[in-house]
């Protein structure tokens, strides 16, 4: 019987272990055996450049005008502005100033229209759903405004019309009015 050294014998559990994660993470399956989401062929999306952005908050403006929603006035300058300070009812798209130290950078937030969307898992009626060319839309008649989706989503997408008396969820639908017509999102 040949005798092995610790390090000979760590070197070996170390590639079993790399070799076995390696093997995990090249599977296509995920816990509880379903298969990882595909996005379809045809399907759009959002790039946003950050290094090219300005902060002038244009697509915040074209995304309200694009959605027929009323301006958010900024009470800080006197109502003058449409300066919405985050997503909201009224507010499908919004860009953020980040900062820290010395660094700083304004962000995009609008829905991600996720491969895999928590939000409509968690809609029991099938309200939100995975549409053509991978875009998450909202459906008024399926929805009964539990706003589930508004808590299963981890970046906090899906704002409810708090002050309507038939309210509904607002979240960016990738402009897809638009899209049907060949045209691209207004932002």
């Amino acid at each position: 019987m040949k005798k092995i050294d610790r390090r000979t014998a760590l070197k070996g559990l170390a590639a079993g272990g790399l070799a076995a994660g390696a093997a995990a993470a090249g599977s296509n399956a995920r816990a509880g055996g379903h298969e990882r989401p595909q996005p379809p062929p045809d399907a759009v999306g959002m790039l946003y450049d950050a290094t090219l952005c300005i902060g002038c908050k244009t697509c915040v403006v074209a995304c309200r005008e694009a959605n027929g929603l009323p301006p958010e006035r900024d009470t800080a300058h006197g109502g003058i502005y449409d300066a919405p300070i985050d997503l909201s009812a009224g507010t499908k798209n919004i860009i953020e100033l980040w900062r820290e130290g010395d660094e700083w950078s304004y962000v995009k937030r609008q829905c991600m229209h996720c491969l895999d969307p928590a939000c409509v898992t968690a809609c029991m009626l099938g309200a939100l759903q995975k549409r053509e060319h991978g875009i998450v839309t909202w459906e008024a008649s399926r929805c009964i405004g539990c706003r589930y989706c508004q808590i299963a989503c981890p970046f906090e997408i899906p704002k409810f019309e708090w002050d309507e008396a038939n309210p509904k969820i607002v979240k960016c639908e990738l402009c897809n009015h638009r899209l049907e017509k060949g045209q691209i999102p207004a932002c």
